[in-house]
């Protein structure tokens, strides 16, 4: 479980790829209150700088440039979080760009994170958000296949790409995001079972706070499991931490 920062071993930092907006900024602002030290790889550090908390680390590179990513020294980090989304178009969500362009920033971004991980000699724990239920058939899943250029696709094909890195992995793969504040329902960990579904939500705070959880958590090791909210009780770390533990298998079914 993560620890408030003494000087000693937890000053290695935590790395996130696509801190600036949507669920990686979430982690890196948790993982600041949490007294972790972070460092954020962005495009644009001067944007950077400007959204997230004082004292993060942020190191200029882009998914897209293999050699910016070998400057981020991601050997002496202790996990990788894989937040990158494609930006722009309409609503800042990549609605309907080329599906050619989008592949490049999601699919052919982590590869190119994942061999500067390893030519650093990354031995952390790679953190990839994903998506639920992508190897399942679904209404919403269509609908944003259509407007995000075969999204279920390239999840599938980073998911499977990561799985045979040869590094530390976890996936999480999150429901419906939604931008409301966390810390007001549960917060569900199971297997990867579960189709995509509009009745079928976490807000990305929570869905940022399962990810912390499993990054440092050893049961999490190469494990693929789904992240959604249920009415009830916040849980505490080490009740999600217990959830992790029977995550990574199971038989997919519909909605929650």
């Amino acid at each position: 479980m993560l620890t408030k920062d003494t000087g000693g071993p937890a000053m290695i930092p935590y790395c996130i790829v696509g801190g600036t907006r949507g669920t990686g900024m979430q982690i890196a602002r948790q993982l600041v209150e949490r007294g972790a030290p972070v460092r954020c790889i962005a495009r644009d550090p001067v944007k950077a700088r400007n959204l997230l908390p004082a004292g993060v680390d942020i190191r200029q590179g882009d998914v897209t440039d293999p050699a910016s990513l070998r400057r981020a020294e991601f050997g002496e980090c202790r996990a990788i979080f894989f937040a990158v989304d494609f930006t722009g178009g309409f609503g800042g969500r990549g609605f309907f760009k080329p599906a050619r362009q989008i592949r490049t920033v999601t699919y052919e971004g982590l590869v190119n994170t994942v061999e500067a991980a390893r030519e650093a000699a990354f031995t952390g724990r790679f953190m990839l958000l994903s998506g639920m239920g992508s190897e399942l058939p679904s209404c919403t899943g269509r609908l944003l296949n259509a407007i995000k250029g075969n999204l279920q696709r390239n999840q599938r094909d980073r998911d499977a790409y990561l799985r045979n890195s040869g590094l530390d992995w976890s996936i999480g793969r999150g429901a419906v995001l939604t931008n409301g504040p966390g810390g007001q329902a549960d917060i569900r960990i199971t297997p990867p079972v579960h189709r995509l579904s509009m009745l079928c939500r976490v807000a990305r705070p929570d869905f940022a706070r399962a990810l912390i959880v499993a990054a440092d958590a050893p049961v999490a090791s190469r494990k693929v499991f789904d992240v959604f909210n249920e009415p009830g009780i916040p849980p505490t770390d080490e009740a999600l931490t217990a959830q992790l533990k029977h995550a990574g298998s199971g038989t997919p079914k519909y909605g929650c």
